[in-house]
């Protein structure tokens, strides 16, 4: 093959994955016969995107063989540890990676992003401040750094931020979205609601605008998704003896980002009973994919055909690798938030599956949510977006409370935290677990890991919900 072929298939694979063709691309870098740097690089971008995390490893591990200093691979390494809730080896692959270039930001970041995660805030205060050292101008530490401790953002930062965005006025740059977090986050600690309206508006539009991608994920959540779940299930070849689940104990929490998710699931850990925690994973995902490209899910205008023994072998087994169990018995969380679309297909997997609800006042779940930026979120952005995603939740588990109410747990957020313990028993109950006051003295574990943006409240004591500082807010946003 000549290297004219070569270039050429690059440049079609390379094409390819900027319309999010995925597949196809793969397809002309996979013709490639003596695979560079750069293919390398584009093959693991494209199984990451793909959720494919092991094979996206193996071709990272392959750029190393070629090149043990190459910053992409060993920052990718790190991240993808981290999904994968490997910790240390996370840590080790961001070290490395700052060993070889004492400037390198992406490293940095993540590894305080991770401290952060871990409950480690001053080493994550020192590597934030480390990215700002190298950049100034890197609002995304600021921005986190605006999380850990607020006094660390002085008035005089807020002003040469504030002189930066009027004159950089880039409508895709994530990190000018972030100077408008922050600035937003400034307008509210002094309670000027249309100041820090406006800027929370411009720093979700620049963030959604700042990839392509965003407007297709919105759609396939909040249209296409909601039509596939809405038709008739059908479940082939439900051969209970292929595999046991029977003594498999799954925990699902539901519930809308800001709705009390993190706190629940930390509550039911940190609980006397061993309970293995899945976090938020890809597993269903995955699954579902590996279905259909086997050819074992079928599709219609009205039904959705799927052989339920080989789906439920594919993730029985995932959750035992992941947590590596050698009893045929035990209790586990799964966190994940888009689960809720599926549950139908879950309760047939798992007949004696938990569900616990997490909810709140709608309206405060909107603005809870509008005030963040949650970065993996794309219907987030939009106030109309965010409003459609809560209503297609709240019409599923409508339903799911009619049907499957034996197996649901509604968990009110304002209740849990006026009442704690009585609700914590509730919730242990439930789950069959002993109740002990360990469950709401969690913030005082030490090994208390947190990935979401709930990881600076999580490590506090329950604080009363305060209803009234919503109250300001509904001037501005129609009712809802």
């Amino acid at each position: 093959m000549s290297n004219f072929d070569n270039e050429s298939f690059y440049s079609r694979g390379l094409e390819l994955y900027k319309k999010n063709q995925l597949d196809n691309s793969l397809n002309f870098l996979m013709r490639i016969e003596n695979k560079d740097l750069n293919i390398l690089k584009l093959m693991s971008q494209i199984h990451i995107k793909k959720k494919d995390f092991i094979v996206a490893k193996t071709i990272l591990i392959e750029i190393l063989k070629l090149d043990q200093k190459n910053l992409f691979a060993l920052n990718n390494l790190g991240d993808l540890n981290k999904i994968e809730r490997n910790f240390e080896d996370a840590e080790k692959y961001y070290l490395k990676s700052i060993s070889y270039d004492g400037n390198a930001i992406s490293s940095y970041f993540n590894l305080a992003s991770l401290y952060e995660d871990k409950g480690k805030l001053d080493l994550a205060k020192k590597n934030y401040l480390k990215v700002i050292e190298i950049d100034d101008k890197n609002y995304a530490a600021y921005f986190n750094l605006q999380r850990l401790e607020e006094n660390l953002i002085t008035d005089e930062i807020i002003k040469r931020i504030d002189h930066h965005l009027k004159i950089n006025q880039s409508l895709k740059n994530k990190n000018i979205a972030y100077g408008h977090f922050i600035m937003a986050k400034n307008f509210r600690k002094k309670n000027e609601v249309d100041k820090e309206i406006a800027e929370l508006s411009k720093g979700h539009k620049i963030f959604f605008d700042s990839d392509p991608m965003n407007r297709n994920a919105v759609n396939y959540w909040l249209v296409t998704v909601p039509k596939m779940v809405d038709k008739n299930f059908q479940f082939e070849n439900s051969d209970t003896k292929k595999i046991k689940s029977n003594n498999i104990e799954p925990i699902f929490i539901f519930g809308i980002p800001r709705s009390g998710t993190t706190l629940v699931e930390t509550i039911i850990t940190s609980g006397e009973e061993k309970v293995y925690n899945a976090g938020e994973n890809f597993i269903l995902q995955k699954a579902m994919q590996k279905l259909q490209s086997n050819k074992k899910l079928h599709e219609s205008e009205k039904t959705i055909k799927m052989d339920i023994s080989y789906l439920k072998k594919n993730i029985v087994n995932s959750y035992i690798k992941q947590f590596s169990v050698k009893s045929e018995k035990f209790k586990f969380i799964d966190r994940t938030m888009t689960n809720f679309f599926f549950s139908e297909i879950l309760l047939e997997l798992f007949p004696n599956a938990k569900i616990i609800n997490c909810s709140r006042d709608n309206f405060h779940n909107l603005i809870a949510i509008y005030q963040q930026c949650l970065n993996n979120l794309p219907w987030s952005h939009h106030v109309e977006d965010i409003k459609k995603y809560i209503s297609i939740y709240n019409l599923k588990l409508k339903s799911l409370n009619k049907n499957y109410n034996k197996n649901i747990l509604n968990v009110e957020l304002k209740t849990l935290t006026e009442f704690p313990e009585k609700t914590s028993k509730e919730i242990m109950s439930f789950c069959n677990l002993p109740w002990s006051d360990k469950v709401l003295k969690y913030y005082e574990r030490k090994d208390l890991i947190c990935t979401t943006a709930s990881n600076i409240q999580i490590r506090e004591k329950i604080f009363k919900y305060d209803s009234a500082k919503f109250l300001p807010y509904k001037e501005y946003f129609d009712n809802f």
